[in-house]
């Protein structure tokens, strides 16, 4: 789950942040830029994020979709087989996420900040070692059966636009190693622009409604909504709509459900942590 700032400051940010990019991260990474043509385009999946556990009732559930986003320490391979949608691992790229994957270790002494809101350290991406330690668990998901990953907390570039080069390394390093995964990334507005031929899509969070606090849903400005995807579209990637409501059918399942269809997206909806999978076609 994405911790993210506000959408207009995300808006303001990303012309500053690419212009910042522009001369200062990109001429480095040039050399070892993969051919965009290696990244596989795919349009308007239906699919879920679901963080929780899984069972053999959520793997039923999870197989009524296209395209699943999972947490990867709460799957087997045996379990992972069983799903018989594309399968995305989520990995945590901005902050330090409680997971662990196989026998690998986070890095130490690689923390910038607190994430306060959710409880989580904020890392410095641009750390060798944390470049590493992401790109290990790219390989441990790819050796399970997933067959791509989708990039979380990918906003800290917002607020520490120095970590972007790390963001930009990670994104082509997993390509560069995996030319037919599907990769995407949550959000991450200010580097788009950068990764665009790297990625497959964007998941975007908070898309007519946001979680602001555990158990605490609230809508969110949905003219930026909608520029940002105009903005995204652009870039001729697959956009995914997440949003969260208190129950199927309420206030802001339709808010969401209603902006995703204006726009064309396919979009889920689930509670405030995503532990749930709910049918999508439920009528409000």
């Amino acid at each position: 789950m994405k911790k993210s700032t506000p959408l207009y400051l995300s808006v303001f940010t990303l012309i500053l942040v690419s212009l910042a990019l522009t001369y200062t991260y990109l001429r480095p990474l040039q050399m070892n830029h993969v051919n965009s043509t290696n990244a596989i385009k795919v349009t308007g999946p239906s699919f879920a994020v679901y963080y929780g556990c899984i069972n053999s009732t959520v793997i039923q559930e999870l197989n009524n979709f296209s395209w699943v986003i999972i947490d990867p320490t709460q799957v087997n391979s045996s379990q992972l087989e069983q799903i018989k949608a594309v399968k995305i691992a989520y990995l945590d790229l901005g902050e330090l996420a409680n997971m662990s994957l196989g026998n690998l270790t986070p890095p130490t002494n690689v923390t910038i900040g607190y994430d306060q809101q959710w409880g989580q350290y904020i890392v410095n991406v641009s750390s060798p070692a944390w470049e590493r330690y992401v790109e290990s668990q790219v390989n441990v998901v790819m050796n399970m059966g997933f067959q791509g990953v989708m990039f979380d907390d990918v906003d800290v570039v917002e607020q520490y636009p120095f970590t972007a080069q790390g963001v930009i390394s990670v994104i082509n390093w997993t390509r560069s190693h995996y030319p037919h995964a599907i990769i995407g990334i949550n959000r991450g507005f200010a580097v788009v622009g950068n990764v665009s031929g790297m990625i497959n899509f964007v998941l975007f969070e908070d898309y007519g409604t946001q979680v602001t606090s555990p158990d605490q849903i609230s809508f969110t400005n949905s003219t930026c909504v909608t520029q940002e995807t105009h903005v995204l579209k652009d870039y001729n990637l697959t956009v995914l709509a997440l949003g969260y409501a208190n129950t199927p059918g309420d206030v802001y399942w339709n808010t969401v459900k209603q902006l995703a269809s204006s726009e064309g997206l396919p979009s889920f909806v689930s509670n405030w942590n995503l532990s749930v999978v709910w049918p999508q076609n439920i009528e409000g």
